[in-house]
C-alpha cells in the first residue's frame, strides 16, 4: 500500500499508479537532485527520509524542510519546464516512486483520483510547511526538539503503554538539527537535559523515548 493521502486510493488504481512509475533507491547522504535540475519527474516517497536545503551566504546550508514516507518530492515537475531549485539529500536509506511529467499526465487523466490525491498531499505539505514556520518564530529550540521527537515517535506505531519507545532509524544529532532549524552543539546539549529529565535515553545511534506525556509537556513549555 502506498502512504500519504495516496493510501486511500483504491487497490487497484494504487497499483496503477506504481506501475506507471519506477522505484529509485539513495543511500544516506545521496541527492535525489540538483537546484538546476529540469523538474521533470515527481518523487513519491515510499521509505525513508529527504532533506531539503539550499545554500546560503559563505555556502551555509539552509534545511528548508524535512519529509517522510508519503510526501512528494520535485512538484515543480507539475509545471513544464520548471526547475528543482534546491538540493534533495536522503538522511537514511530511502525509497521513492519516480514518476515522470508524461506518465503522471496520463494517469491523472485516467484516474481523477489521482489528481485529488495529489491536490490532498500537497495541501498537507503546504500546512507542515506553515506549522514549520510558525515553530521557528514562536518555539524555543527545546519545544521543537520535542515536537520533531514525538513526530518521530508516531512513524514508529503506538507507544506502548506506560513503557518506552526506541526509535529504530537511525537518526543523528545533526539530523535532529536540521530538523529543528538548529546546530549539532545545542541540540547536543538538549538532548542531555531531556535524557536528565528522564524524557529519553541514549545509546549508540539510539534515541529511546522513556516519558511520552513528559514530550508532550516539553512542547508547551521551554525547558528552563
Amino acid at each position: 500500500m502506498l502512504p500519504g493521502a495516496f493510501g486511500a486510493l483504491p487497490a487497484d488504481v494504487q497499483a496503477q499508479v506504481v506501475a506507471a512509475g519506477r522505484v529509485g533507491r539513495w543511500s544516506r547522504s545521496e541527492l535525489l537532485f540538483h537546484p538546476e535540475d529540469l523538474s521533470e519527474t515527481l518523487f513519491v516517497l515510499l521509505r525513508g527520509s529527504v532533506r531539503l536545503y539550499r545554500l546560503g551566504v559563505g555556502a551555509r546550508e539552509v534545511t528548508l524542510d524535512v519529509h517522510g514516507p508519503g510526501a512528494l518530492l520535485g512538484v515543480s515537475a507539475l509545471t513544464p519546464g520548471a526547475r528543482c531549485g534546491m538540493y534533495a539529500e536522503a538522511m537514511d536509506d530511502t525509497e521513492g516512486l519516480m514518476l515522470g511529467q508524461d506518465a503522471l499526465s496520463r494517469l491523472t487523466h485516467a484516474q481523477p483520483a489521482v489528481a485529488v490525491a495529489l491536490t490532498e498531499q500537497v495541501t498537507r505539505q503546504t500546512r507542515g510547511v506553515q506549522e514549520r514556520l510558525s515553530g521557528l518564530v514562536f518555539l524555543e529550540v527545546s519545544q521543537r526538539l520535542a515536537l520533531a521527537l514525538l513526530h518521530l515517535a508516531e512513524r514508529e506505531g503506538p507507544w506502548p503503554e506506560g513503557g518506552t519507545l526506541a526509535l529504530r532509524d537511525r537518526v543523528s544529532h545533526q539530523d535532529l538539527a536540521h530538523v529543528v532549524g538548529s546546530t549539532r552543539e545545542t541540540i547536543t546539549k538538549l538532548l542531555g537535559d531531556f535524557r536528565s529529565r528522564g524524557l529519553l535515553d541514549l545509546g549508540y545511534r539510539r534515541i529511546i523515548l522513556t516519558d511520552h506525556d513528559g514530550l508532550v509537556r516539553a512542547t508547551r513549555e521551554p525547558l528552563r
